[in-house]
Formats: C-alpha cells, sequence, structure tokens
C-alpha cells in the first residue's frame, strides 16, 4: 500500500482520497482519510477508482463493492481462483460505468517489453519453450513475513497461484494464448512449491516454477529463458542489467513513479481521466481465466484444457 501511494504521490493529476487497511495499522505518513471498509469509502470520498494493492482474488469484497458502484478498479492478477468467481466478474465488468484492470506490472517492465520486442523480430524463430522460474519475491529482513502473513488467511496454493499469475500474464502477453495447462503444488516445512506446464495454442510450451522457501532467500530469484528453432533469449536477475545496456551504457535505475508499477498505475490513471474503459489489451479475462485453470488442473491433478470463450 505504500509502494502505490508513494507512486501516486508523484503524479500531478492524481491524489489518494482514501485508504482501506486493517485497523491496527499506522497510515499515518500516507497523508490520507483511513476507512475500515471500501463501502464505507466510496459513500463518504469523491472516488474515481479504485487500486487494489495485490491479488484482486484475495479481495472479493473490494471488488464486489467497487464494481456494484460502478467504479473502474485496477488490481493484480488474477481477480479469480474459481470458476464461478472469475465468471461473475467477467459478466459484471461490462457495467455501464465501471471496467476491470487486471494485468501484472511485468507487462510493462521495459525488460520484458524489450524480450518481446525481440521475440516479435524473430529473435529465436518459432516458439519451443518458454521458462521462467521464481524463487522468494521478497528478500531483506523478515522478507517471508508478508508471504506468511497471507497464508494466515488462504492456503498455500491460493498464494503460489497468485504469484504464478504475473508470469502466466507476460507470457500471454509475449507468445498468444495458453490453451493447456497442468500444475502441481506441494508445502513442506522448508518451502512451498508450484510447477506449471502451460501449452500455447499457436504451439509451443511454457514451464513456470514458483518456490517461496520459509528459510533463507535464495539466489537467483528470477531465471527466464526463451527458446525456439533460430536462438535463445536468457536472462537472471544478475544479468539483468547487462541485458538492457546499450553501447555500455551502464543501466539508470527507474524512479519509483516510471518503473514497471509506477507505469501500470499510470495507464489506469489514464484510463480514468479518458473516461474509457481499457482498450483491448487489457481486458481482465487474463491471465486470471488461465489462473483458474491452473488452480483447477492442482485441485484435480490432472491437465486442463481452456476453452476459447468460457472455462
Amino acid at each position: 500500500m505504500q509502494t502505490h501511494a508513494n507512486r501516486y504521490k508523484r503524479f500531478d493529476d492524481a491524489t489518494v482520497c482514501g485508504i482501506v487497511g486493517p485497523a491496527n495499522e499506522s497510515f499515518d505518513n500516507l497523508d490520507a482519510p483511513v476507512y475500515n471498509s471500501v463501502v464505507l469509502a466510496l459513500r463518504e470520498g469523491d472516488v474515481d477508482g479504485v487500486d487494489i494493492c495485490g491479488s484482486g482474488a484475495l479481495h472479493d469484497d473490494t471488488l464486489n463493492a467497487a464494481l456494484d458502484a460502478g467504479i473502474p478498479i485496477r488490481c493484480d492478477p488474477p481477480f479469480a481462483l474459481d470458476a464461478g468467481q472469475f465468471n461473475r466478474f467477467v459478466s459484471e465488468k461490462s457495467n455501464e460505468d465501471g471496467w476491470l484492470m487486471a494485468h501484472s506490472p511485468h507487462r510493462f517492465s521495459r525488460l520484458y517489453s524489450r524480450l518481446r520486442s525481440d521475440i516479435e523480430t524473430g529473435a529465436i524463430g518459432t516458439i519451443g519453450v518458454a521458462r521462467i522460474k521464481r524463487t522468494a519475491p521478497f528478500d531483506g529482513p523478515g522478507w517471508n513475513t508478508s508471504y506468511a502473513g497471507i497464508t494466515d488467511v488462504t492456503d498455500h496454493i491460493e498464494v503460489l497461484c497468485s504469484v504464478l499469475a504475473h508470469d502466466i500474464d507476460v507470457l500471454e502477453w509475449t507468445f498468444g494464448a495458453i490453451g493447456r495447462v497442468f500444475a502441481r503444488a506441494r508445502s513442506g516445512e522448508q518451502y512451498d512449491h508450484a510447477h506449471a506446464v502451460l501449452t500455447f495454442r499457436n504451439g509451443g510450451r511454457a514451464t513456470i516454477e514458483t518456490t517461496w522457501s520459509k528459510a533463507c532467500t535464495p539466489s537467483p530469484r528470477v531465471d527466464v529463458e526463451y527458446s525456439g528453432n533460430h536462438g535463445r533469449l536468457k536472462f537472471n536477475e544478475r544479468d539483468a542489467s547487462t541485458a538492457l545496456e546499450e553501447t555500455s551504457k551502464p543501466l539508470t535505475v527507474d524512479p519509483p513513479h516510471d518503473d514497471c508499477r509506477g507505469r501500470v498505475l499510470r495507464k489506469f490513471v489514464s484510463h480514468i481521466q479518458n473516461d474509457k474503459k481499457p482498450s483491448s489489451s487489457i481486458t481482465p479475462t487474463t491471465p486470471s481465466r488461465v489462473t483458474v485453470a491452473v488452480r483447477q488442473s492442482i485441485d484435480e491433478g490432472r491437465p486442463i484444457t481452456i476453452g476459447e470463450e468460457s472455462l
């Protein structure tokens, strides 16, 4: 929440007019009224949009309240983890005033954008296998407290699926729609782990692994490889800076308001100001549609084929 508020403060044309959060947390430094529910915030504040700081699927009440009020919403993927929740939001997103923007900030990363551009210009030829391995998203003292806090109120599978959704989004954005998934997850004393095999409708496959260590911060935390019949693109967090350097010029770190998360918030604000729903490239149906199928595959222990129109 602090991360998002700091970025909005850097926008000249946006104001944080209210915050909804746990009563036991302090929000004094955010300089905005604090409410104990979204319903109350919408009733008392002049609200043009609702930004959910995290996965929409874990904030079902907030999504419902904002959709019912016809207020535009932004959240991290997925906005649903079961078919019933998914279909309800897809039908309600056509509200005359409200809409839902639920794509990953990864789409707005300059690194992933560059990889996508390289793919489009034939850097690897025809896609063979794409691989993304992600481990322990947070680091530093108390790095796993966020994960532990979420798993206190939901199960590890839902949390792991929410992490997988970000990579699912990047893969569909880069290689096209996913038509089939097979996933498994496990939980143990040392770590929680999920592994998914995805098949693209236009050919090629992808594998995604997400591991959350409960004891230490593994390295590297991100490992990406796209391979095809003409070549391979590969990077991890240690050489990401090298991959982005041009003519030996050192990489300049993006300021908060213009990093990938800052740019997705900027896009959200722009859509609200333009008084129009997001374009067809920013729709709520994916990656949540695929994430629902991943969760179903884990629960049922079998591959799931994703229909063209509905689950």
